[in-house]
């Protein structure tokens, strides 16, 4: 929303300085031109929110925790204490 009006505002300026348009035309053209450019804008932040939770979802980056082997799954605690499994020290 942010980006339609602040492109609204931008983009009729532009249509009523550089093109010579009174601003009853200018405020229009502004406004289709904003909705275009919001478009795009959404489009973008669409098609990329797929990558960032992917990335959300595993946890960590490889700045965070080194980096890992894909498909690697770690094991959450190595030695469970109260197992009953026999010790392998």
């Amino acid at each position: 929303m942010t980006v339609l009006l602040i492109g609204w505002v931008v983009l009729a300026s532009v249509e009523h300085w550089a093109e010579q348009e009174p601003w009853p035309r200018a405020v229009p053209a502004g406004l289709l031109w904003a909705c275009v450019v919001a478009g795009v804008w959404w489009f973008a932040e669409w098609t990329q929110s797929p990558v960032r939770t992917a990335r959300r979802s595993r946890g960590r980056t490889p700045a965070e925790g080194g980096r890992r082997r894909h498909g690697a799954v770690e094991d959450p605690d190595p030695h469970p204490r109260g197992s009953s499994a026999p010790s392998h020290r």
